[in-house]
Parts: structure tokens; sequence; C-alpha cells
């Protein structure tokens, strides 16, 4: 065998991933596939960002395209520094930010940072797939807890997990896949239940939350500031759906002022930036998201998706929790989930069973496609449906 067990594992186990990212048109005995696997908008960016990086790119000068700090580019850092006070009303200052490879890079370099060999991790089902990979990139240890009925945090469940080895809690927040988002009640609920288990270990316990969806909320609902809560706390970015840029790469790693050593914490990061083989994050789209801290994507249009899948779902008997943010819906089976994802294939339709997400008996929607692709994929869901209606 050429590689590692532990690579072999992996890959067996997560096929399904790159298959979202391959044609499946040639193989389907379907003529029209509607694919709703893989969250890579179809929204195009805001014209904001078109004009802001035509204007980046006819004003560029000399070294432009070389390498960057390995912090990022401070007039950068400082931008988001300044929206990150704005929010908070904390002093967040140029160092306290790295800009990375998307809140993929931002969140591997904070593992990096942090843990040290077989300390634990905990993160709440249903969660995103690579999380458990990323934690283990780094010698950790990934302790999964189940979350409510409607996907909110048990904070019961949560308290009888935390062990003397438990390094750090990893909250996604919009969450993808369910859409829910965490209150401040419930991140409050958090905040206490780590200040408790800190003092009595001993042992600071880290909050980090990644926040890659959270200019991607509906109704109102708005995105607590966990910085403000509690003040052991790490923030992984995006831009990537901000902006509807995925393929850029672009985010950064927020490390909260009232960190204790914080300025240890901030060197950890900017060395795991390098020797991860980041280096630092693209250089053009530094330069690009400086102008655009406060720009972001019309949520009208997904707005207008969500509510036309949601209404024919529930016409239709699926039961979910109604998205409050993101761009999934995580309904529940009425099979078995790979079962029933196996005929909804059947008509054309392509979604991700829950298992894949550590939840089973739901299936994930991502509704970030063309809204005549949502359409016409309705009446497939209502057949399969029916199949399954007189199991329930």
């Amino acid at each position: 065998m050429s590689i590692s067990r532990k690579v072999e594992e992996g890959v067996i186990a997560s096929s399904w991933a790159v298959r979202m990212f391959e044609d499946q048109s040639k193989t389907s005995q379907v003529k029209e596939i509607c694919d709703f696997r893989l969250g890579n908008p179809e929204i195009e960016p805001p014209a904001g960002f078109t004009e802001t990086l035509k204007a980046v790119v006819q004003n560029s000068s000399p070294g432009m395209h070389r390498y960057t700090p390995l912090a990022g580019y401070t007039e950068t850092r400082e931008a988001v520094a300044r929206a990150l006070s704005k929010e908070s009303g904390l002093p967040f200052h140029t160092k306290h930010i790295i800009m990375t490879a998307g809140a993929t890079g931002a969140l591997n370099i904070i593992f990096k940072a942090i843990l040290n060999p077989g300390e634990e991790v905990i993160i709440l089902a249903p969660h995103f797939v690579e999380y458990p990979y990323y934690i283990d990139n780094h010698g950790g240890v990934c302790t999964v807890v189940e979350t409510n009925s409607d996907f909110t945090i048990n904070i019961d469940t949560l308290a009888a997990k935390i062990t003397p080895n438990t390094r750090a809690i990893l909250i996604n927040n919009p969450n993808n896949p369910s859409g829910q988002v965490y209150t401040g009640e419930n991140i409050k609920a958090v905040a206490e239940l780590l200040s408790e288990k800190s003092q009595k270990f001993g042992r600071d316990i880290f909050l980090i939350s990644d926040e890659a969806y959270k200019f991607i909320t509906y109704d109102n609902v708005t995105l607590p500031n966990i910085s403000k809560i509690y003040p052991n706390t790490f923030i992984a970015a995006s831009y990537s759906k901000q902006l509807s840029i995925p393929g850029e790469r672009i985010g950064y790693a927020a490390a909260n002022p009232g960190i204790k050593d914080i300025h240890e914490v901030i060197e950890a990061l900017t060395f795991a930036n390098r020797i991860l083989g980041y280096l630092s994050a693209p250089a053009l789209m530094q330069r690009v998201i400086t102008h655009l801290q406060e720009t972001s994507i019309d949520i009208t249009e997904y707005t207008e998706r969500r509510n036309i899948f949601c209404n024919a779902l529930e016409d239709f008997g699926y039961s979910f929790t109604r998205p409050k943010g993101t761009y999934y819906i995580f309904p529940k089976s009425p099979t078995d989930d790979l079962v029933f994802t196996q005929e909804l294939a059947k008509e054309g339709i392509l979604v991700n069973p829950g298992r894949n997400f550590r939840r089973k008996g739901y299936f994930r929607i991502a509704f970030c496609v063309k809204k005549e692709t949502i359409e016409k994929s309705l009446q497939g869901f209502k057949r399969v449906k029916d199949r399954f209606r007189s199991a329930e």
C-alpha cells in the first residue's frame, strides 16, 4: 500500500464528498439533473465586488503579486479589526487578525496553535463534514455532542461531555447543515458553562465560532456576538458566502483581545499560517475585501429560494425546521436517509444523506441554485415522499 492507512480510511469514508464535485449528468438514467448537494452559490457576487476588483487590478503597483506578510496586509487587517470592534464594542486591533485561505484555513491555524496531542475538541451534531479531519490534522480528538430535535444546543448534554482534557468547543453559527442560528441566550449558557468548567479544571477552555454564513440570516434573525459574551474566543470567518466568491479562498481568524497571553497566541497563529503551507491569504483578494467589510450579496434572493422550497416541502408533508440562516434545508427522511436519497436520485434529484453530517434520518438540500432548478425538482420530491407515505 502506497498511502497511509489513515488517509486510506478517510478517502473511503468521504468518497461521497468527492462525488459532489463531479458531473453526474453522464451517468444518470434521468435526462435532467437537479443537483442540491454542494453549497456552491449560483448567485453572482454583488456589483461592489466586481467594481472593486476592477479598480484594484487597473491600479496595480509593482510588487502587488509578491508574497504578503504572513499575517496579511496591515491595511486589510485594520479594516477587519475596525469592523469587529464596531460590532462588538471590544478593542480589536490589527494584531488580533490573521488573514487566511478561507474559514478552513482559519480553523486549521487555530487548532494548530492551541492543541496538544490527544486534547479534545467538542463539536455539535449535525456538523460540517470536515471538522473531525481538521481536528485530527493537529493531533486533537473529536468529541461529538448531539443537539436538540430543533438543533439548538442542549446544555446538559454538552456539560456531560466536558472533561479535564477538553481544550475547545467548536460551534458553527449559522449552522451547516441545519440552518439553525444559536441565540444569544444559548451562547450565554455555553459561556457560563465554560467559565465554570475552566475554573473547575484549572485551564481555559476556548470557544471557537465558525461564522462562514454570518451574513446569511432570515426573518430579522441576528447573530449573537460571541466575543462580547465570552473572552476566550476565536472567530473563523470567510467572504465566500458574504460575497459569493468561494473559489477565491479568502477569510480570517480573529483572536479575542481578552484572551490571556494574547501576544503568544497571535504569534502561534501566524507561525501556524506559515508551517501549514498557507503562507498567507491570496494577495489580490486581500486588497479587494479591504474595501468590502459591510458589502454582501442580496439576501432577498436566498430568501425567495428558501420560501419556494420550504412552502412546497411543507405542502408535501415533509417535516423540518425552517432554516434561520445559511442556504440549506435539513428535513427528516421518511425512511432510512441513504435509501431515501437513492430514491430521490432516481428522480434526478441529488441531495446528501444526513449521516454524512452525523445525523441519520435526515437529508440536506442546498438551495443556492437557480430558481428554475428548484421548481423543476418539486414534483419529484412529492412523488418520492408519496411513495413512502404509507410506511410512516
